[in-house]
């Protein structure tokens, strides 16, 4: 699972655990994560976050690992962002001073009877995923601006491996019948790809047959059938849409292979803390 989806990769790691109760104190860390040291805020963040894809949210020790492999993915991503220059490295404190920020900003317009746009206050969690997917963004937006000669070769790899995303035209054939007064009266006509997005609408079910409709099969769209006859579609190069491949690339392939080898490679150690 991706970053997006809080629980990124379903790897498991060894963990060393030392931790004894929630009531620690929260002046000290609770766990390291590489080189940087996660306080019981953030931790119980990272926890919380995981939980809701858990079955069983009571199993404290999966809580943990769980809680320890989200954290070490999410520091990957923020390093990765500071290295190539994305993004500053995350500061769980700046994140706390950002989100009351915008949550007074918010508040505020709605006092002045302005319009805000989106949730009007955001819950933690909430806020350090749109983080979250900010960082990504922006990450996979940098390196793919300046890609090497081995991610323009992976990346071609993909483009086959993903065509059907990169239809550069589709030329349709298709059956129309419909019945009036004097029978039944049959129609074979054509369109493409280009036509259909411009004049269809999303909701259109003529459209939704010839897009993705199975040819040969007879769909009754109520006061017509069609019959979708062929369906033969043209594909943009790999160097026409570069650009956009090895975008996708980095955001679908390579940043998350990049976050999991990172992550497998930090150190997570939690600390012996006294409980209360």
């Amino acid at each position: 699972m991706r970053l997006k989806r809080r629980s990124i990769f379903a790897a498991v790691f060894v963990l060393s655990f030392a931790v004894s109760g929630c009531g620690a104190n929260q002046e000290r860390p609770v766990l390291r994560i590489g080189e940087h040291d996660i306080y019981r805020e953030e931790y119980d963040l990272y926890c919380g976050i995981v939980k809701k894809d858990m079955i069983d949210r009571d199993d404290e020790e999966q809580v943990k690992e769980l809680g320890a492999l989200y954290a070490a993915e999410c520091y990957s991503l923020f390093e990765i962002a500071s290295e190539c220059g994305a993004k500053e490295m995350f500061s769980f404190e700046s994140f706390l001073d950002d989100l009351n920020e915008k949550n007074e900003e918010n508040k505020d317009k709605l006092s002045e009877g302005d319009v805000v746009m989106g949730l009007i206050e955001f819950e933690m969690d909430d806020y350090f995923e749109y983080i979250l997917a900010d960082y990504r963004q922006e990450t996979a937006d940098r390196l793919s601006a300046s890609p090497d000669e081995d991610m323009v070769e992976s990346a071609e790899i993909y483009y086959e491996e993903h065509k059907e995303s990169y239809i550069e035209n589709a030329r349709y054939q298709y059956q129309v019948t419909v019945e009036t007064e004097d029978g039944t009266e049959t129609e074979v006509m054509e369109t493409d790809y280009l036509t259909i997005t411009q004049s269809y609408h999303a909701s259109d079910m003529l459209g939704d047959v010839l897009l993705s409709g199975n040819i040969g099969e007879e769909y009754d769209l109520g006061d017509r059938t069609v019959v979708l006859l062929d369906r033969e579609n043209s594909y943009y190069s790999f160097e026409e849409a570069q650009g956009i491949v090895i975008r996708n690339y980095v955001e679908d392939v390579y940043l998350p292979q990049e976050i999991e080898k990172r992550a497998g490679q930090m150190d997570r150690q939690f600390y012996q803390v006294s409980g209360g």
